[in-house]
């Protein structure tokens, strides 16, 4: 069962029980590969950091609020990619210089790595849901039934929805089920072996990236339409 097709229901209580039997063995795994990942991974984080504040960005690490296991709202932490009023001006040249780069660690999945952090402090996991802004998450919560279930667990840095192509905003209905039935089948069925799966599938999402094709029906002309008008999020604008 995909998530293109699966109706998102409220778990059942064994599903629940699935979703906690693991919880221990899952945390132990999240610490110990997070830990081992940022001090293998700290020149790289101090890289992106570096060229970042050489392309304008004066705080290369973006932070928002977002909801968590539980509806707990926690601070998320992502490498800046989008330039805002925080950003000093520059010429043409670095902007598009900055463009081309905030672009590729979009794509590469790298502007993930400071949450890392937070998986450390105990607010995500490496794999789960996603967790959706403030903002973000009132407007599905309202639009879909059985939402809110998908915040039985931690949220996750990559998830199943991710690997089976459903990354970045969710501006549409067909969209939000997508992501929503995904998630809600992770729940139910969660492993280490699983996770371990979903782990290598993110690390060649980038290879794939490429010649993936997504959803004909997200279209720039649609943005900005309520969902009771083709069924169109006005979402929050950062990348989830």
């Amino acid at each position: 069962m995909t998530g293109e097709n699966h109706k998102p229901e409220i778990l059942s209580d064994f599903s629940r029980v699935n979703a906690d039997r693991h919880c221990g063995l899952k945390r132990l795994c999240d610490l110990l590969i997070s830990l081992l990942a940022i001090i293998a991974l700290a020149p790289v984080m101090i890289a992106i950091s570096i060229v970042l504040i050489g392309l304008g960005f004066h705080h290369p690490i973006f932070r928002q609020k977002r909801v968590g296991r539980h509806a707990t709202v926690f601070t998320i932490f992502k490498f800046r990619t989008l330039r805002d009023r925080t950003c000093r001006r520059s010429s043409a040249p670095i902007i598009r210089l900055s463009d081309q780069f905030t672009g590729w660690l979009r794509i590469s999945g790298l502007d993930e790595l400071p949450q890392l952090i937070n998986v450390i402090r105990g607010e995500m996991s490496l794999v789960g849901p996603r967790p959706h802004s403030v903002a973000d998450h009132a407007l599905f919560a309202t639009s879909l039934p059985g939402y809110d279930a998908r915040l039985a667990m931690r949220p996750g840095i990559t998830g199943l929805a991710q690997i089976r192509g459903w990354r970045g905003p969710v501006d549409c209905h067909h969209h939000l089920r997508a992501r929503t039935g995904c998630d809600l089948d992770y729940i139910a069925d969660q492993n280490p072996l699983r996770d371990g799966i979903i782990l290598f599938a993110t690390v060649l999402l980038p290879l794939r990236r490429s010649s993936t094709s997504r959803l004909p029906a997200r279209q720039a002309d649609h943005k900005g339409q309520r969902p009771g008008q083709g069924h169109v999020f006005r979402h929050d604008q950062r990348l989830v």
